[in-house]
């Protein structure tokens, strides 16, 4: 998804996939060792390794029109369909390849999260929007759960080549990944993205630091020659391999300890995000730019992981509602003029975030005040003009684009 494309006013789009938004983008395809290709859309990606008895798929695009020029292309039937894990850019498209009717292989949880997605289906419209600044949207999507699911290892023979099948819990429960020893390749899924590692999201789940470094260090011990990973839209090569490995274990592993370190210290969480840090030798490395994710979301997740709910304080243990309380303290200021030259001076003095904060205070006490609205605004794209984190700065302008919206009803409603 191009930076253009994160500060697009979303459209009223009914009844189809979230993803579909990007079934007109061109599928790119390449052929980078003998017997494998690849296919990739800019968050998306997958592979197939060709035998002398058929074809072995690995993950299956975002959705079914992409996945149906990929299967224009395999030369030969599918025998085999593995998911490397379940989320939607990966297992999107299945519907596109079970004409053969292949086997279709994944770890043992991955049911379990296609059920979740069924269940949680109105939730996940809502977080989808604002992770990607898309339209909240119906999905119609119809999920193709596998055949076949196992923990641990697992070895498939097909022609001329073995794939030896491992489960792990990483960026998800249910990941799974492939090495091909006659090629000396593995297929990885996301364990890698090619930037900082996605071990944080503000909408999804808790990720597993350490397993995640422990999947990535058994595949270390292969030395590999190719690595497929971020749905084999990246691939490493020689000696690069080690290299990105080596990063990836070492910036996880860090930042894991320092967050353990401040929580056995009773560090409140909101210092915490701001006290943990990449390793200074590591933050220019090519293999860990932070353009996805960051290192914010990464201390959370773990915090979630280890932490429970409660930060010690005793007003928050069994709060009452947010904007309850907001609207006692409004009570105690008493004008709302405060509140938002307030925020502006926060603002002016490039503290946007902070301002957001405050500014937040009168909006959850009066959420339709106009002039706070068109403030948040204001500090929403001062945040999201800086931002270099793809997932952050579409949620600044996804809120930007509500905002608006409400305005703009809010108008309409007054000259009727």
């Amino acid at each position: 998804m191009s930076e253009n494309s994160n500060k697009a006013t979303p459209k009223k789009i009914k009844d189809i996939s979230p993803f579909d938004v990007l079934t007109s983008l061109e599928v790119k395809f390449k052929h980078p060792l003998k017997d494998v290709h690849t296919a990739t859309l800019p968050i998306a990606g997958c592979a197939w390794v060709d035998t002398d008895d058929g074809v072995l798929l690995i993950d299956t695009l975002l959705n079914v029109p992409a996945a149906k020029k990929v299967f224009k292309k395999i030369d030969g039937m599918i025998k085999y369909i593995i998911y490397t894990h379940g989320h939607n850019d990966h297992v999107g498209g299945a519907e596109a390849f079970i004409a053969d009717q292949p086997e279709i292989i994944a770890n043992k949880y991955l049911p379990d999260r296609l059920d979740k997605y069924k269940m949680l289906a109105p939730h996940r419209a809502r977080i989808l929007a604002q992770q990607f600044n898309i339209p909240e949207i119906k999905s119609t999507r119809k999920y193709i759960y596998p055949t076949k699911t196992f923990l641990g290892e697992m070895t498939i023979s097909l022609g001329d080549k073995t794939f030896e099948l491992h489960t792990a819990r990483a960026e998800t429960d249910d990941a799974c990944w492939i090495y091909v020893p006659e090629l000396n390749a593995v297929f990885i899924g996301d364990l890698m993205i090619g930037y900082f590692p996605n071990i944080g999201n503000p909408w999804k789940p808790t990720r597993f630091a350490l397993d995640w470094i422990n999947a990535l260090e058994e595949i270390r011990t292969i030395e590999p020659n190719y690595v497929f990973c971020s749905g084999a839209a990246v691939i490493y090569r020689g000696k690069r391999v080690l290299k990105a490995l080596d990063a990836n274990i070492e910036v996880i592993r860090s930042m894991h300890d320092q967050v353990v370190k401040y929580i056995n210290q009773d560090m409140h969480i909101s210092e915490m995000i701001h006290a943990v840090k990449i390793p200074d030798h590591l933050k220019k490395s090519p293999y860990l730019k932070l353009a996805y994710s960051r290192p914010e979301f990464f201390v959370y997740n773990v915090y979630r992981w280890y932490h429970g709910y409660f930060d010690h304080n005793p007003a928050h243990l069994l709060p009452r509602p947010e904007r309850e309380v907001c609207a006692e303290i409004f009570e105690l200021i008493g004008d709302s003029n405060k509140i938002i030259n307030r925020a502006k001076q926060l603002l002016n003095q490039g503290q946007a975030q902070l301002g957001l904060q405050v500014l937040d205070l009168l909006i959850q006490s009066d959420p339709e005040n106009i002039e706070a609205r068109k403030l948040r605004i204001e500090l929403l794209k001062d945040l999201g003009n800086r931002d270099y984190c793809l997932m952050s700065r579409n949620a600044w302008f996804h809120f930007i684009n509500k905002d608006k919206d409400f305005i703009q009803t809010k108008i309409k409603k007054k000259s009727i």
